[in-house]
């Protein structure tokens, strides 16, 4: 599979206070490409108070053959901090090549 890079974000100070989180919180976005089909790989980077950082990853493979369509999404899911928890649950929101 090979991925490319298609932004970052670190959570707003703002939002980490709504949300109770203490330490900093960045997600990268990637569009993989594997067997004809476009995918998604979230990765959140959270940091801690002793500056170590737990790493998460979450993926969805085979949403589509159009890549424009499949950085649409990813563009959406920059906009609302969707983290790869959070993908888990939306999986079956988007719909996979069948």
């Amino acid at each position: 599979m090979s991925k490319r890079f298609c932004g970052g974000i670190f959570f707003d100070p703002k939002l980490m206070i709504e949300l109770g989180v203490e330490h900093p919180v960045s997600l990268l976005y990637y569009l993989t490409y594997e067997n004809k089909s476009y995918g998604i790989e979230i990765v959140k980077i959270q940091y801690n108070e002793d500056s170590k950082m737990t790493r998460e990853v979450g993926n969805i493979d085979d949403i589509s053959e159009n890549e424009t369509e499949v950085i649409s999404i990813i563009d959406k899911l920059k906009e609302n901090y969707v983290t790869p928890i959070v993908m888990e649950d939306m999986k079956y929101e988007i719909t996979p090549i069948q």
